[in-house]
């Protein structure tokens, strides 16, 4: 059997995981939603026991995976200890720790956009290029940046996180991190999720936004293309 490796990419709507040879080439990939009870602990066991499952599926033993990569939307410590994560709610424990007790696999673990922008150098758009800044927008915004072929994470691993840079000092309501004004507020999808319901409020104004059962941001783009 090849050498395989896992990676996992823990997100605020759902864990997406991917089985990889370790040359990054692809071989196979799932998602399942993420699960907040018991203030988000859950997401790490359901994790590790997906990976279990699918090592079993494959007929994988932990000889043949050399290891499994783990990104969360929030800061990681080099040593693996996560402060907070503020889309989920959890924090202050260490991922790389506790996924290896649950699945006895050597683990690796950073911040999504850090990783991701790890993962274009890589393979990606930002092969062949040593300095490169990637923005992630999803149910939050992170930014990653490459310099001269190495992460900047920063003292804490939140270096590069652009999603809670102060861009309203009027803003009254309090993002999750627990500032107000955050880029976030704005420009990730449940910011724009936020604004919308704001709008609608405010407004008697007609929308089809109106009609529909739940309110996404897909569908705040999909109605202002219809005008």
């Amino acid at each position: 059997m090849e050498q395989v490796c896992f990676g996992v990419d823990i997100g605020g709507t759902s864990v997406k995981v991917g089985l990889f040879g370790t040359e990054g080439r692809l071989i196979e990939k799932w998602d399942f939603s993420t699960r907040r009870t018991d203030n988000g602990k859950d997401i790490i066991e359901d994790s590790a026991n997906f990976i279990l499952e699918k090592m079993k599926e494959h007929g994988l033993e932990k000889k043949d995976v050399v290891g499994v990569g783990v990104d969360i939307p929030g800061p990681v410590k080099d040593n693996g200890e996560v402060l907070e994560i503020v889309n989920i709610g959890l924090g202050h424990f260490n991922i790389e720790e506790e996924m290896n007790r649950l699945t006895g696999l050597r683990i690796k673990a950073g911040n999504d956009a850090n990783v991701a922008a790890l993962g274009e150098q890589w393979q990606g758009s930002g092969k062949d290029f040593n300095n490169l800044v990637l923005v992630t927008l999803g149910t939050g915004v992170g930014g990653g940046i490459i310099y001269n072929g190495s992460i900047i994470a920063g003292s804490n691993g939140a270096a590069g996180e652009i999603g809670h840079m102060l861009v309203n000092r009027d803003e009254t309501e309090a993002c999750n991190c627990g500032k107000k004004g955050c880029m976030e507020q704005y420009a990730s999808a449940t910011g724009i999720v936020r604004l919308a319901k704001l709008a609608l409020k405010d407004s008697e104004e007609a929308s089809a936004l109106r009609q529909a059962d739940k309110i996404t941001a897909k569908a705040v783009f999909d109605c202002a293309k219809e005008g």
